[in-house]
This record gives structure tokens, sequence and C-alpha cells, in this order.
């Protein structure tokens, strides 16, 4: 029915209505943009410590576009050793941007009990926010909180700490004169890449995470992403990207900002190199100079007004740098050959293997199904279906698989499943032979082989109904999330449902009564033989030369909406002379009921069933890269060639 209105739309002056119908219907089928709201917290690592011990207290602004003002709370019962720290950050990754402004203060506590920090308050976005409020236990006991992590005093092991002046206490936001500007950011600025193992083997995950660190007020902006060739790369859950983290590194305390972190799955064997991330920073220092003719805290007060319009442009000293980790070679081994199971095909990790069949007892006018399940963990994406020796009689069809896997283990987890189509063409007792699967033991090194156990199926002699194959494939397809669009679920569903009514109600009251377009004849296709037709002889079918040319031709120009329309124009001009039926009442029941009659084979009907429904999703939510334009072409081909095979 959506075939026939799109070929009904696109004729006469129609076509206006059409493209306004269509914006409509994309706009409809645009899935929903979700933006971060503005958060302001309090965060305080470790809330437990000891009488000598310190604490670091953040608050920090997320995803606010103008942050005015952060006035922290009184600190009673505390003495402020260093604070308030500005850190600030943005990024740019894939087209999302993400940016945080923060203050931090380490603390020492005077007596022991349990306090209460209450809220700080910011002005963000012209409006008042408060923070969480912090609870906070100080013991007689050490906690340990300053031996290592967030929490390290930056003075050390002193007990009692002398006032610092505060061109030491901000040293590093400060230029002075003299001072090597190249090597203060180096010092202060850089990103790493940290991974968990150098060298593995083939199909074994590396963990690849890539990280800013700084001690100094900088925007930062992401410009080169690392590409992984030789990988197949699965993105890991991303802790808070705006939320600020602490890391100790030879000897100094950094903010830490996470990039990029991924599960990198090695394809081939030998040394290959992670390419570097390249991240663009913007850097603001104050020079000295102007420091020493401020009084009090200079720079609290600039922390008060992030858009420093309180420190002129002669006491700032800006600079833009473009940092780069450094590539980092890998060492790839190739699997063992000893040993290696005939059946192995790349599986890697500790893996386990489960089989059903939907009825052990069918007709023959049925179809049957049989799902295989393997789960566990390890490269579980690049799993493949295993080999089943079908007994003579049946005819089974390619699997349709789905999965559901957790990325945030290390390695993967999670379950893949393959579910095989099948048919039975005589009755009688028939038994599939044990499925076996094999996996490499990265652990053990060495090479495990599963094994199910048999099945057996009873097939009764039906009434000569022919197997709803493509019925049931139908809904595999439908179950599986890797075949159709995700986003159109629910209401979405409803509003294209409705749009296609108000379409049909349209076309309806402007279409004249009695006059309506011829539709069109072999005779008008391009590329059909032209043949004489005698008095009284009957009309021999004109099949294209290329049925298909114009989809072909249009391939080349990479446009999945011409590419779509013209394939599915193709396909059913080329359907409607081979079955001799008319082109504008050709719908799904009669191509496959005419197939039938022309003998046309269970599996090409199958193939040509899949093909309609994949062009129909692209045609109306095209979304296809050129790749898949080429494998939707070649499938088209394969299917034309084999009717063509078939009803000679």
């Amino acid at each position: 029915m959506l075939l026939q209105m799109n070929e009904i739309l696109l004729s006469g002056n129609n076509k206006r209505i059409y493209i306004f119908l269509l914006s409509l219907f994309f706009a409809l089928c645009k899935p929903s943009v979700s933006f971060a709201q503005v958060k302001f917290s309090a965060v305080c690592p470790n809330k437990k410590i000891g009488k000598n011990e310190y604490l670091q207290v953040q608050y920090i602004v997320e995803n606010a576009s103008n942050v005015e003002q952060i006035v922290p709370p009184p600190f009673k019962n505390f003495v402020v050793l260093s604070g308030p720290n500005q850190q600030s950050s943005m990024s740019n990754i894939n087209g999302t941007v993400s940016q945080s402004v923060a203050i931090e203060f380490v603390l020492k506590p005077n007596v022991t009990g349990t306090f209460i920090l209450p809220p700080a308050t910011a002005k963000v976005n012209g409006k008042t926010l408060l923070s969480n409020s912090l609870s906070v236990e100080v013991t007689n006991n050490s906690t340990g909180a300053s031996s290592g992590g967030a929490s390290i005093s930056p003075f050390g092991n002193f007990m009692d700490v002398p006032p610092v002046s505060p061109l030491r206490q901000y040293d590093d936001y400060i230029l002075h004169k003299g001072e090597n500007l190249g090597d203060k950011i180096k010092k202060n600025l850089f990103v790493k890449l940290d991974v968990n193992k150098t060298s593995c083997y083939v199909g074994e995950p590396i963990v690849a995470t890539y990280k800013l660190y700084t001690r100094l007020k900088s925007e930062s902006n992401l410009t080169k992403s690392p590409s992984f060739n030789g990988f197949s790369v699965s993105e890991m859950e991303m802790p808070d990207s705006y939320t600020i983290k602490t890391e100790k590194y030879n000897g100094r305390q950094y903010s830490v900002y996470i990039l990029r972190k991924v599960q990198l799955y090695p394809l081939q064997p030998g040394t290959v190199q992670l390419d570097p991330i390249e991240v663009e920073n913007h850097i603001t220092f104050i020079k000295a100079e102007y420091a020493n003719t401020k009084r009090g805290d200079i720079f609290y007060d600039m922390l008060r007004d992030f858009a420093d319009a309180t420190t002129p442009p002669e006491g700032m000293e800006q600079q833009k740098i473009t940092l780069q980790s450094k590539p980092l070679n890998i060492t790839i081994s190739p699997l063992p050959q000893l040993n290696q199971p005939k059946n192995f095909k790349g599986a890697i990790g500790n893996f386990n293997i489960y089989a059903a069949i939907e009825k052990k007892s069918m007709t023959t006018d049925e179809a049957g199904s049989l799902s295989v399940s393997i789960f566990g963990n390890g490269n579980i994406q690049m799993v493949n279906a295993p080999d089943i020796a079908w007994p003579q009689g049946i005819e089974a069809f390619e699997p349709k698989s789905s999965e559901s896997i957790d990325k945030t283990a290390v390695p993967l987890k999670g379950q893949k499943i393959f579910n095989y189509i099948f048919t039975v063409s005589k009755s009688g007792m028939y038994k599939i032979p044990a499925i076996s699967f094999s996996y490499f033991d990265v652990a053990a090194r060495d090479y495990k082989i599963l094994s199910t156990s048999p099945i057996t199926i009873d097939i009764k002699k039906g009434i000569g109904i022919k197997p709803a194959i493509a019925g049931k494939l139908k809904s595999l397809n439908n179950n599986n999330p890797n075949d159709l669009n995700t986003e159109f679920s629910g209401w979405r569903w409803l509003l294209l449902i409705v749009a296609f009514l108000i379409t049909g109600l349209i076309i309806w009251f402007i279409s004249k009564p009695g006059k309506k377009e011829p539709p069109l004849t072999p005779a008008s296709d391009k590329n059909i033989i032209d043949k004489e037709i005698k008095p009284g002889e009957k009309e021999e079918v004109k099949i294209p030369v290329n049925p298909l040319h114009e989809a072909e031709m249009i391939l080349a120009e990479n446009n999945a909406n011409n590419f779509y329309y013209t394939l599915n124009n193709c396909l059913r001009s080329y359907l409607s002379q081979k079955l001799n039926f008319p082109k504008e009442e050709l719908s799904k029941k009669s191509i496959y009921g005419l197939l039938d009659k022309s003998n046309v084979g269970v599996g090409t009907s199958l193939m040509l069933s899949s093909l309609l429904e994949a062009i129909e999703i692209n045609l109306y939510a095209p979304h296809s890269s050129a790749n898949q334009m080429q494998e939707m072409y070649e499938k088209a081909s394969e299917v034309v060639a084999l009717l063509d095979k078939q009803m000679s």
C-alpha cells in the first residue's frame, strides 16, 4: 500500500504535496536529541579522614554556558590550606560538546567529630544555584586518606603548614618574568595513553584509555581521534565526562579527563601502532608583574568572574597549543596452530553453547525454527554461526542473528543467538546431530570444544500447504535489533501512521474522478527489446536487457533516496513483466502466489521477501552507506538471476 501511494504521489501535480509530506515524514523519523541539564554539585572523594589528614573538596558546575560566580560555604572547624584552585575543561567529541568549571579546596581539620559542610552557591546562566551539602567525619585514627588517591595533601607530610603566599600557592597559573612558557606548559599539561597490556593474542582485548592531565586554567578541544586500524573496536561506557578526577603522576597531583576509552580486539598478528589523539588547548596565565601590584586574594576575585573581566589583557598571557599522546606499539601474537579444531572460527574467550528447537513435532506444511545460543565473555561480537550437519530431507536457510552484550565488561560479556529456519519435505523421524563450537581459551592457552545434545524431530505428513517461510523470517527480522532501525518504536510509529492517513485523505480530495494516468507498460521502460506482434499472435513477455540498469547508474551518485526508489521501481517493473501481472496491482501476497504457481523455489522466494522488506525500510528511512547500497544492488542482481533461471 505504501509503495502504491508513493507512486501516486510522484505523478502529475501531486509532487509538491509529496515533497511536503515526505519532509514531514522524515521530521517525524528523526531521532530525538537530548540536551544535558545544568548541574551544580559538591564532591568529596574521602568523607572520613583522620585529624592529621587532609580533605579535598570540589564544587563543580556542568553543562553551563555562562558561569559567573561560585561562592564556597564557610569551612567551620577546618583550615584552608589550598584554594580556591580553578579547573575548567571543554571537549568536542564527534560533535558532542562537553564543558565544566570547578573550584577546589584542600582543608585540614581543627577538631574531631562529624561536620556538615553547607551548600555552595553559584550564579549560572543568570540564575542562582545551590550545591548539595557534604557530611564529613574526622576521627583520631588515621584512615590512609592522605597516603594516596585523590586527597593527597600538596604539602607532603608537614603537620603544621606555614602561610603560603598567593604567588607560591598559585604558581602553576602565574608566568614569571624570564620563565620559559613552553616548559611551563609541558610540565603542567599533557595527554597520555594508558593500556592494560602491550602484548596479546589475536582476538584478545586491550583496553586503551586516552587521558588529559592538567594543572592549568585551559579550554581543551578534541581535534583528532585515533582510527584503530587493524582492530575491532568496542566503545566502553564512559564515566561522567564532566566530572573532574584527580590522579598523582610523577609525584604531582593533576586533574584528569578521560578523552576516549575503548576495548580493542586485534584482527591479525604483528606489531600495530595505536594512533595518537590530538587536543587543542587555549591556556591563560597571569603575569607575575600584574599579580604583584594587587593586594588580597586576587585569584579568589578572578574565580568569582570566569570571564576574567577584572583582569586587563596586559595582565594575562594566553597561549594556544596542540598536544598529542605518544604513539604506542602493541605486539599481537598469532593463535597457535597446534591442536586447532577444524571448526574453529576465531572465537576467543570463555563460552558455552545451548541449542533448542521450537517444536519437536511438526508437519511438512510447517516451517521449523532452531535456536543456537552462544554465551560467555570474550570477542562475542565476532562469534560466527556454527555449522550444522542437517539430515538429508531438511532444507535450512541462512541463520538470523541477534545479540545482547555488556560493553562495560572486560572482555565483553553477553550472548549471541542464531535462528535457523528450515522445512522438511517428507514425513519421518529426523535427528539433528550434536552441534559443536570451538574457541581459544587465553588463560589456558589452549582450544576448547563444546557440543550440544542431538535433537530428534518427528515430522508428520501435511495436507500439501506451502510452509509460511516469509512470515517466520519476518518475525525474526523484527526481533533483531541489527536489522531494523530501533528508533522507530511507540509513538513514532503512531505519528507515521497518522501522517500516511493524512496523505491518503489529501490524495482522495485532489484526485479528479474518472481521470487516471495510464500505468507504466513494459514498452515505456528503457532498454526493452521491441518485437513486432503479428495479427492473431499472442504478445510475448518483454524482459529488459538489464532490469536494474537505472539503479546501477544511480548507485555511483551515492544518493540513498534516489537509489532505493529507483531500485524498488526497477525490481517491481521486472516482476510485473516476468509474472505478466500489472505493476500497480503487485503486492507481497500476489507476488508470492504468482511465484508459487511458477514453481519458483522456496529459497528464492525467501531471498526476494527479505530483499523487498530491506528496500522498503531504506525507502522510507534512508540511512545507508555506499557499501550497504552496493550490497543491496548485488542481492537484487542475484535474485533477478535466480528468477531468470527458474522461470526461463
